[in-house]
């Protein structure tokens, strides 16, 4: 703990650097992380070789000369990128299971809304480095700052807990690091449940999806809760300057808006004292194509090195100007980001909804892809995109796990069809396939 508190220090010293030292220590830890992709990751150097870039021109080619890649390249390479054995039996489960590697790391997925889910792998420093990110989030700006009084942690989170999510490789495991004590509520949980579930339970951190914490917030309005975190961390989903300032006089806290996806797991911050995003330099290379998506180039994960990897994310007012308080880049929005929840009715007569990342769970041998579709206050519809298998056989698992997720949320008056599709149209806007579609007019 004592080391993630020092180089928490060190991370935080860097908010008050000058914007050029920022870029230049980012440039620098950019090219010694294409370096050592280029010496230790089989992939690199035989994709760089067969592009004529040699070893020696990574010294001075523009990051804009090396090629981009994105999840379909980590999908076929997975254990070419990777410069670190990994047994074959440790991938043998799927990647729908988190889950610790002794002596290599820890093993995530993505959540498969733009395609099939895709594997990552973190070493045990790079999960370090982000521990400590965490303590800059938490003595920076703000009125409520977080100080050793404060420990051990109690951490309150409200989220969809999916077995392999990114998020839960900090929210289960790096916690433990600081000996917290934390209260994790699944949003498969009723939601009348949730009071009895946190029961007096008195966090310093509140964090999940904006979604989630505004259940809670009027939970605390209507007083079956009174809670009053100093920090609230919020990410997965946008949040707007109105919201944030709800949160924080409800519950009397700070407001973080965390940024961070499978591939780099804190990208950047918004908060409630500050006006948009500041993506960290020092965590991330950052640039965007034309189409203004957001490249990363993470420095802190060596064991599985992600050079111009582009995301989905399409981020709106990039800048690489300085923009105060903070001396990294700045944007003003991600565009595209947003998952719904599904509200509906339950066998009680309560509302109560089923999150996207808890259908995500959904695991069919021989289903391509899922989309969810609200058609009314208690009926939806799932389009299961499949190319082979027996789709009787198919619709029977699909029930089973589904009926299991409803029976779990007291939701089995809520009725829903099955459609077998050649294929799931992208959001024309943002280029991801939406997992979950609302049609608002027919939502209670």
């Amino acid at each position: 703990m004592i080391g993630i508190a020092y180089n928490g220090l060190k991370y935080n010293r860097h908010c008050h650097w000058s914007r050029a030292d920022i870029l230049a220590l980012s440039m620098r830890l950019f090219r010694k992380t294409v370096k050592s992709a280029y010496l230790r990751s089989p992939f690199y150097r035989e994709f760089y070789a067969s592009l004529g870039i040699r070893y020696k021109d990574l010294s001075h080619l523009d990051p804009s000369d090396l090629p981009i890649i994105d999840k379909e390249t980590v999908r076929c390479n997975f254990d070419r990128i990777a410069n670190i054995a990994i047994p074959k039996k440790a991938l043998s489960k799927g990647p729908e299971y988190f889950r610790l590697l002794p002596g290599i790391g820890y093993l995530v997925h993505t959540s498969g809304s733009t395609g099939k889910p895709c594997s990552f792998l973190y070493s045990q420093s790079a999960v370090t480095a982000l521990e400590a990110n965490f303590v800059r989030l938490s003595i920076a700006g703000g009125q409520n700052q977080i100080t050793f009084h404060d420990f051990p942690i109690k951490s309150l989170y409200i989220s969809s807990v999916g077995r392999g999510y990114a998020s839960m490789l900090l929210a289960q495991n790096g916690l433990k690091s600081y000996h917290a004590q934390s209260v994790i509520v699944d949003a498969s949980t009723p939601l009348d449940e949730w009071p009895d579930k946190i029961g007096n339970f008195a966090p310093n951190y509140l964090s999940g999806y904006p979604s989630c914490i505004n259940i809670l917030s009027e939970m605390q309005r209507d007083g079956k809760l009174n809670i009053h975190p100093k920090k609230i961390i919020t990410g997965g989903e946008p949040i707007g300057k109105e919201e944030m300032r709800r949160f924080s006089e409800l519950f009397g806290s700070d407001v973080i808006n965390y940024y961070g996806c499978t591939e780099s797991i804190l990208i950047g911050a918004g908060a409630s004292w500050h006006d948009g995003l500041y993506l960290f330099d020092d965590l991330n290379f950052l640039e965007t194509d034309s189409y203004n998506r957001l490249i990363i180039t993470p420095l802190t994960n060596h064991a599985f090195p992600l050079i111009r990897y582009r995301l989905n994310d399409i981020v709106e007012g990039f800048t690489k100007d300085f923009v105060p308080p903070l001396p990294f880049t700045h944007i003003d929005k991600i565009a595209g980001r947003t998952e719904e929840l599904l509200w509906f009715e339950n066998e009680k007569g309560k509302k109560d909804f089923l999150h996207p990342l808890f259908l995500d769970d959904l695991d069919v041998k021989g289903i391509e892809k899922y989309q969810f579709e609200q058609t009314g206050a208690s009926d939806f519809i799932i389009r299961c995109m499949t190319f082979a298998g027996n789709k009787a056989e198919l619709e029977k698992e699909i029930r089973r796990q589904i009926d299991g997720m409803l029976r779990k949320k007291a939701m089995m008056n809520v009725k829903y069809c099955i459609e077998f599709v050649d294929r799931i149209a992208p959001d024309p806007v943002t280029g991801k396939t939406k997992l979950v579609i609302k049609r608002k007019t027919e939502i209670p």
